[in-house]
């Protein structure tokens, strides 16, 4: 019997570190206001994105990763979304345990999700993130799996990891 293939790996999108308004700009992303924010149900789940329109889901690595989410839900999601924004991402550590490393679980789906549909993806986070090097620390192997799956599939994103290094490009946004 012949392996599953991988799901493939996101082509499109950023990295973003510090995550500043500048950074996000430059993109043609602005932080939605409370106006925005919508409930989107999926599957199991009804989550509170900053902005769910026929182009764009902009939410937070917690509330897309939060405790009760199946795996299934993220498949679930709208599908006319080819952008997402994935805020408040935080760095990976080996130690992670219980509820922290189920969200790096539940962030390896979505992002597999995200990839079989094709999405431009921006992952913002405060700090910079290595999955690779917390994968290879790991000592759970379920935390081990989810870190290395999320290095695979966000490899092919460049990092921005300062508000120096900005560059403009053509990229548009919400």
């Amino acid at each position: 019997m012949a392996a599953e293939p991988e799901p493939p790996a996101l082509p499109e999108g950023r990295i973003l570190v510090p995550g500043s308004s500048r950074q996000l700009a430059v993109y043609g992303l602005f932080p939605p206001p409370p106006g925005r924010h919508r409930t989107v149900t999926a599957g199991s789940r009804v989550f509170a994105a900053k902005a769910c329109e026929p182009e764009l889901l902009w939410i937070s690595f917690d509330e897309l990763c939060a405790p009760g989410t199946s795996r299934e839900d993220y498949s679930l999601l709208p599908a006319g979304a080819e952008l997402w924004v994935i805020d408040g991402v935080p760095v990976p550590e080996p130690s992670d345990a219980g509820p922290r490393a189920e969200a790096w679980d539940l962030f390896a789906a979505a992002l597999a999700a995200a990839a079989a549909r094709g999405t431009t993806l921006f992952v913002v986070g405060a700090a910079p993130m290595d999955w690779a090097a917390a994968s290879r620390s790991a000592d759970d192997p379920g935390l081990r799996s989810a870190l290395a799956e999320t290095s695979r599939l966000l490899a092919g994103l460049k990092r921005v990891e300062s508000d120096e290094t900005v560059a403009m490009e053509g990229v548009s946004g919400s």
